[in-house]
């Protein structure tokens, strides 16, 4: 967890890599203010039990003598009654959220604070906040927004306490977003920025108060703060490059997309043109048709009336002669012979 640093209310800060540390945290303590601190004369004295009750019970109880009790008894885990138990307790025993805030902000916790003192901030939070906290959000960003807008009255507040709990609550939900939902130091540092000061003049005043006049541990953050300056500005160099590359493979995309649409328009114009040639054509072919179907018609008419009349008025006569010569009695074969080869003759007349 945060590593404290003296001479900073609210600052976020590097973890070192440690056993038992784990990424980045938030951090602030004065030098007589730590939550260690304000109980260090008495703190040997504490008989405390090994439990989170005994903790926040204790109002003499430290952090470092509770993680002395932790490891003398070798203890694993809290039991699921105990941690219910202190639950209840904190609302009355730790209004201002500093104990918990203590367990924390220690470098290297025992493995059961470690274990449950994450789960416990966010229900603390939960419990303060309200809707403002919303630990189901994917963007750790718009969480610290809504945390931030949530205790902005509480950080300006003329009341102490109303002010020490809105800096621990914050405190708690830093660096809870750096070591489970990876927020990044600088969006913590510029979202900070115009809640903790007025304007841009107040902050260069105490940057500059710091740079010159402040004590090692101040001077150390503020060239912290410039190297976090540094790898912003880096960073967003790096994002610009990004873009434009970005943006240059768009255009060459873009460029080739329009000669591929040039062509695909010339390739269209020339198929509607192929389209109303054919289209002319086939209308050409239609007219033809249909004079030639006219035509036909008009033959085949001419042609049903003259077969007609080869048929009915012609041969009919010489073929029913024929039939007649020879059914009577005595039959004469001679005359139906006679109109047959009449009947054959006009059909060679017909064929010619």
């Amino acid at each position: 967890m945060g590593k404290q640093i003296p001479g900073a209310s609210i600052n976020v800060t590097e973890r070192e890599d440690k056993p038992g540390t784990k990424a980045e945290s938030t951090n602030t303590e004065k030098p007589a203010e730590g939550p260690d601190r304000a109980n260090d004369t008495s703190s040997d004295e504490v008989e405390l039990p090994p439990t989170l009750v005994g903790y926040f019970g204790e109002d003499r109880a430290s952090p470092s003598a509770f993680f002395k009790v932790l490891r003398k008894n070798d203890v694993k885990r809290f039991r699921h009654a105990d941690q219910e138990a202190a639950a209840k307790l904190m609302p009355t025993k730790d209004p201002e959220v500093e104990r918990l805030w203590g367990l924390m902000a220690q470098a290297s916790p025992p493995d059961p604070v470690d274990a449950w003192v994450w789960g416990a901030a966010q229900s603390r939070l939960k419990e303060q906040l309200g809707e403002a906290f919303d630990p189901q959000d994917h963007d750790a960003g718009r969480i610290f927004k809504s945390i931030l807008r949530e205790l902005s009255v509480g950080l300006s507040s003329e009341k102490k306490e109303d002010k020490k709990r809105a800096e621990n609550l914050l405190r708690l939900a830093i660096c809870w977003l750096v070591e489970k939902r990876k927020l990044r130091t600088w969006q913590v540092a510029e979202q900070l920025c115009p809640v903790l000061f007025k304007d841009l003049k107040a902050a260069t005043r105490v940057a500059q108060r710091a740079v010159q006049r402040g004590r090692p541990g101040e001077l150390r953050i503020a060239a912290a703060i410039a190297a976090l300056g540094d790898q912003m500005v880096k960073a967003a160099e790096d994002e610009q490059a990004r873009e434009r590359n970005i943006s240059n493979d768009l255009r060459f995309r873009l460029d080739d997309a329009n000669r591929k649409l040039e062509k695909l328009r010339s390739d269209l114009e020339d198929a509607k043109k192929t389209i109303s040639d054919q289209e002319t054509k086939i209308a050409q072919l239609d007219q033809t048709l249909a004079a030639e179907r006219h035509h036909w018609g008009h033959d085949l008419t001419e042609t049903k009336a003259e077969q007609k009349v080869l048929l009915g008025e012609r041969l009919g006569p010489l073929l029913a002669d024929a039939i007649d010569a020879l059914e009577i009695e005595p039959p004469a074969p001679g005359t139906a012979l006679r109109r047959v080869k009449a009947a054959l003759s006009v059909i060679e007349e017909a064929k010619e």
